[in-house]
């Protein structure tokens, strides 16, 4: 499977426009990889549950081989 980074821009998100994309492995590791390191705790057992799934699915991107 795919995985792939948008950048957008604009005032608001309904507002944004895509400026790239880009589905270059490294890149998408990179990101994944830095997102993991930027997250904190979260104290509501509802939203961490949340979290807990997201920080699965980078840690999942991140591990990816090239393919």
């Amino acid at each position: 499977m795919t995985s792939f980074l948008a950048l957008y821009r604009g005032e608001s998100i309904a507002a944004a426009k895509i400026v790239a994309v880009t589905a270059e492995s490294g890149l998408v590791r990179d990101f994944a990889a830095r997102m993991l390191a930027e997250s904190e705790p979260e104290p509501d057992s509802v939203l961490r549950e949340l979290e807990n799934g997201r920080r699965r699915a980078l840690e999942l991107v991140r591990g990816e081989d090239s393919e």
